[in-house]
C-alpha cells in the first residue's frame, strides 16, 4: 500500500512533487478510505483510488513514468553490467543546472502492517545515495544505506552499510555503483526481510493503456492466467466483466497451439521458427452465441486478437489485472485508463476498488486521464483528485484538489475542471495566431 510518492528532476517534475494517498480528515465517501492499524499499534486512513489530470504535455505522463522508472530500477539494476549507464536517468533538461544533477525519488508504503521509507538518488551512470528505513516499532530504524561512487579504493562498487535492525546480516555488503542495492534481493541473494520487500515493488503494475506493446504484454500475462485449469474462478470473473461491458461475448477461453497449427514457410529458419512460436502458441478466444436465422443453435469462437474490437482487447488487458489487484491486494497505476473504454465502463472500474466487496484486500488504483465525464463527485472525494500544469519555464506542478479554496466534496468538479477553476486545461491559441 502506498503512502506517499514524491519525485525531484525527472523529467519535467523539476523541483519536487509530493503525491499522497493518505486520506484527509472528511467522513464523505468513506467506503472510499481505508484503515490500517499496524504494528506499533499506530493507524493511518488511505485512499483507495486517485486521478491524475492535466492538459496535453503538462506532465500527468511523466508522473506516471516516475512512478514506472523507480519500479525498473529495483526489479532490473541488477543485472546491470559494471560500468554501464542507467538508461532511465531522465534529468530536467530545459534548465543548466538541474540537467546533470540528480535524479530523486522517495516512497514510503506499508507491507505487512509495517511502515517503510526507501529513498534513491540517481546519476547518468551511478546510484548516489540508497537509504531503506523502517517503523517496527513507531521510531524509524535503519535496514540499510550506501552513499557516493566507488569504494575507497576506487573499485566499481561501493560499501553497503547495514542497520542493527536488519534481520540475518550474513549478506553481501557490495554493491556495483550502477546497481540498486534493493535489487540484490529479488535476482541474486534470497533474504527474508529484504526478498519481501523486493518482491512488493515487483508485484507494483505500472502500465500505458495507449501503448500497445503494453497491452500485448499485459494481455499475453492475462491469457497465462485462464489458460490455467485452477483459475476457472478467475476466468469467470473476468468473462462477467467482459459481458457487462455489452461486448456479446459469452464467456473466454485460452489454448496452446501446436506448431503445425502456423503453417510458417520452410524457408524460415528453425530458430526464427521457434521463437515466433513461443510469442505466439498462446491465444485466447472470446465465444459468441451463434444463431440461425435469431434462433440460438449452439456457440462460436473468435480469436480474440484478430476479430474482436480495440476496446475489447483493451478491457481484456486492464479488467485482467485490475481483477487481479483486487483479489491479492496491491498497487496498480495505469497511464489513459479510458483509453478504447467507455466513460461509464472506466467508472465502473474505479468503484471496483472503492467498494469494500469487490476489494477486501484494499488494492489501490492510480491513474491518469483526459476523460472529464470521470471528474464525478459521486465517485470521488476531493482528496482523490490531482493535476498537473507546466509553467513558462517547462517545469511541472503536481497539486491536489483538496489545496483548492472553496472546495467542498459535494463540489460539482467536472463543471470547476471545465471552466479553468483548477488550472490543469490546455491554453488554446486562437485561430488567427496560428494562420496570420
Amino acid at each position: 500500500m502506498i503512502i506517499d510518492f514524491s519525485v525531484k528532476n525527472f523529467r519535467s517534475l523539476k523541483e519536487e512533487n509530493l503525491f499522497t494517498m493518505r486520506a484527509d480528515s472528511s467522513t464523505s465517501k468513506s467506503d472510499n478510505t481505508f484503515t490500517v492499524k499496524l504494528k506499533d499499534d499506530n493507524e493511518i486512513r488511505l485512499l483507495k483510488t486517485s486521478v491524475v489530470y492535466g492538459a496535453n504535455g503538462s506532465g500527468k505522463s511523466n508522473f506516471i513514468k516516475s512512478l514506472y522508472a523507480l519500479k525498473w530500477l529495483i526489479t532490473n539494476s541488477m543485472d546491470f553490467k559494471v560500468g554501464e549507464g542507467i538508461d532511465c536517468y531522465e534529468p530536467f533538461e530545459l534548465d543548466v543546472n538541474a540537467k546533470n544533477d540528480s535524479v530523486l525519488y522517495s516512497i514510503t508504503f506499508i507491507l505487512n502492517k509495517v511502515k517503510y521509507d526507501y529513498q534513491v538518488a540517481v546519476k547518468e551512470n551511478y546510484i548516489e545515495s540508497e537509504i531503506l528505513d523502517y517503523y517496527p516499532k513507531g521510531s524509524s530504524a535503519n535496514l540499510f544505506k550506501r552513499f557516493g561512487k566507488k569504494n575507497n579504493n576506487n573499485e566499481d562498487f561501493v560499501e553497503v552499510s547495514l542497520g542493527k535492525n536488519l534481520i540475518d546480516k550474513r549478506i553481501s555488503k557490495k554493491v556495483f555503483d550502477n546497481q540498486l542495492y534493493l535489487s540484490k534481493f529479488g535476482s541474486d541473494t534470497p533474504h527474508e526481510q529484504l526478498t519481501e520487500i523486493y518482491k512488493y515493488f515487483k508485484d507494483f503494475e505500472v502500465w500505458n493503456a495507449l501503448d500497445s506493446r503494453d497491452v500485448n504484454k499485459l494481455s499475453k500475462e492475462i491469457s497465462k492466467k485462464i489458460a490455467n485449469p485452477s483459475n476457472i474462478k478467475f476466468n469467470n470473473r473476468l468473462s462477467k466483466l467482459i459481458r457487462i461491458a455489452d461486448t456479446k461475448i459469452e464467456k473466454l477461453s485460452a489454448k496452446e497451439l501446436k506448431k503445425n497449427d502456423f503453417n510458417l514457410p520452410e524457408e524460415i529458419p528453425d530458430d526464427i521458427k521457434n521463437r515466433f512460436f513461443e510469442d505466439n502458441k498462446l491465444r485466447t478466444f472470446a465465444i459468441h452465441k451463434l444463431y440461425d436465422d435469431k434462433k440460438e443453435v449452439g456457440f462460436t469462437e473468435f480469436d480474440l486478437n484478430k476479430k474482436e474490437s480495440r476496446g475489447t482487447k483493451v478491457l481484456f488487458a486492464l479488467g485482467g489485472i485490475i481483477l487481479e489487484a483486487l483479489e491479492n491486494g496491491g498497487v496498480v497505476v495505469f497511464d489513459e485508463l479510458d483509453n478504447s473504454l467507455h466513460p461509464k465502463l472506466c467508472k465502473f472500474l474505479i468503484r471496483l476498488f472503492n467498494n469494500s466487496i469487490s476489494n477486501p484486500n484494499n488494492a489501490q488504483l492510480i491513474f491518469a486521464t483526459h476523460e472529464v465525464t470521470l471528474l464525478d463527485k459521486d465517485v470521488f472525494r476531493k482528496d482523490q483528485i490531482w493535476f498537473t500544469e507546466k509553467d513558462k519555464y517547462g517545469e511541472t506542478e503536481l497539486f491536489s484538489a483538496r489545496d483548492v479554496e472553496g472546495l467542498r466534496d459535494n463540489t460539482n468538479f467536472e463543471l470547476w475542471y471545465r471552466t479553468g477553476k483548477f488550472g490543469g486545461n490546455p491554453k488554446i491559441k486562437e485561430v488567427e495566431f496560428i494562420f496570420e
